[in-house]
């Protein structure tokens, strides 16, 4: 059964890369404004400050496979990769199953494969297979450190924590499933002080590798290592002293927690700026009952599971709320909703309803699909000589209305500084700071489109009647003098 469950493993990414390479290309909203740009400064010799605009304050790291696959390969080769290596989330989920589901051979293989597809159907997963967004990849991380967390031993802990504290540093947003690993690691049988000892070594070390150099960079140059959140605590100077948070997202209240399952169901939650739907969280609340009245066959590793994914679900949904932070309960979901099928059903039986479960689930989600393109020779192609009226000296805002420092990676001349200017951050001090590193440039412009702007009148008078048209194979711009 070892070759049968590896040959299935690999079937489940090349389906991945498959459908990725059959897609168009990737042209979603923050690729284009920074999941290119930020790697792009990051290897050519960093970052020009300050920026106006959230995504600059995000550990680029996470952005970096996708830089380099899409600017060294051919753009529907790099796109195939991108989602074999999304692929690998569903693989970690399928051999999840493989540790609660109470089957044997061939049946355990057939049936977390089952399980894995019904993952693959989530909006969450969907949304970013075959896209530049990382939070799949980190969702891998995640699940691989939960699978280490199953074998309750203190090595395996201790690579667990690793991955844990590795996800952590890349993103914050992983940090509600790390939180969760410590639950599942108190769950498992056992050495439990040991191995949480272990785990947390782990963790600081994952962190220390992947995000403390971004922590140094952030304090360094804006006097925060987490900047511009929880402000009170580290008092920037350039943010107000408040704690940022984003209400658009997420629930409150009690009646609002109790109907979010629901609330995903019926497409009405508030979880992206794109409608989503997603009838499978009515399926885990379903499940959960299930599990409950059969709690005397549930072992350690079930168990484990379940903790971790609603004691995830539940601080992600208090924190942050945005589905793609998600997707590591969402593959879970499916593993929980097949196990409560187990508990009920033969296994020829729970192989038939997984399978009809995922092809009604994927019907009816629908999920925040992004802009895509036709695939080109490269992934962006850049009209040649649309910068050429910048000189060194200028310097060169990027409104934050409209998505464009893929535009500039590789077009300006040595010398040029560029700043993303976002509403959001032209109320606090960082405006200043950048009016005064404006004041030294030869000249000022803008990569913008027609109004409104958000660099006018914020920043200056933008000069529409003197723009130049800058082309490309996914947008075109306009390249305007600005007067401050």
């Amino acid at each position: 059964m070892r070759r049968a469950s590896f040959l299935v493993d690999f079937g489940l990414i090349a389906t991945c890369a498959l459908i990725a390479a059959l897609l168009e290309q990737d042209a979603n909203w923050d690729q284009l404004q920074y999941h290119f740009w930020y790697p792009w400064q990051l290897l050519h010799g960093g970052f020009t400050d300050p920026d106006l605009y959230g995504g600059r304050f995000q550990n680029p790291l996470p952005q970096v496979p996708f830089f380099l696959l899409a600017d060294s390969l051919n753009p529907q080769v790099a796109q195939a990769l991108l989602g074999a290596m999304a692929g690998v989330a569903a693989v970690l989920t399928r051999r999840i199953a493989m540790r609660v589901l109470p089957f044997d051979g061939g049946w355990q293989v057939a049936v977390s494969t089952g399980a894995a597809v019904l993952a693959m159907v989530g909006a969450g997963f969907r949304s970013e297979l075959a896209t530049s967004y990382s939070d799949v990849l980190l969702a891998s991380l995640l699940l691989g450190g939960l699978l280490l967390i199953l074998r309750a031993q203190p090595w395996p802990s201790f690579t667990a924590g690793l991955l844990a504290g590795a996800a952590v540093g890349l993103k914050y947003t992983s940090a509600p499933f790390a939180m969760a690993a410590v639950v599942a690691l108190l769950v498992m049988p056992g050495t439990r002080v040991k191995r949480l000892v272990w785990w947390f070594g782990g963790a600081m070390i994952g962190w220390l590798v992947t995000g403390a150099a971004w922590a140094l960079n952030l304090w360094r140059t804006y006097d925060s290592p987490v900047f511009p959140f929880w402000n009170t605590v580290f008092g920037s100077p350039w943010f107000p002293g408040e704690n940022l948070t984003d209400d658009r997202y997420g629930v409150s209240g009690l009646g609002q927690w109790l109907q979010w399952p629901w609330a995903m169901a019926t497409g009405s939650a508030r979880v992206l700026d794109l409608p989503v739907r997603d009838p499978r969280w009515l399926l885990l609340v379903a499940a959960v009952v299930v599990l409950a009245f059969c709690f005397r066959r549930i072992d350690s590793a079930g168990a484990a599971v379940l903790a971790y994914t609603l004691s995830g679900l539940v601080v992600w949904l208090a924190v942050f709320g945005v589905i793609r932070y998600a997707i590591p309960a969402e593959m879970l979901a499916a593993v929980i909703v097949v196990w409560a099928l187990s508990m009920l059903l033969g296994a020829r039986a729970v192989l038939a309803s997984t399978l009809v479960v995922a092809v009604v689930a994927g019907l009816l989600t629908v999920s925040a699909a992004g802009r895509r393109v036709p695939f080109g020779d490269q992934w962006f192609q850049v009209e040649p000589n649309g910068f050429e009226a910048v000189q060194p000296g200028d310097a060169v805002l990027v409104d934050g209305q409209y998505p464009s420092t893929f535009l500039l990676a590789g077009q300006l001349p040595d010398g040029v500084e560029v700043h993303v200017v976002q509403k959001d951050f032209t109320g606090t001090p960082l405006l200043g700071w950048l009016m005064g590193e404006l004041e030294q440039a030869r000249r000022v412009w803008v990569v913008t489109d027609a109004p409104p702007s958000q660099v006018d009148p914020a920043v200056g008078t933008i000069l529409y009647d003197e723009c130049t048209r800058i082309r490309s194979n996914v947008v075109n711009r306009r390249l305007c003098p600005v007067t401050l």
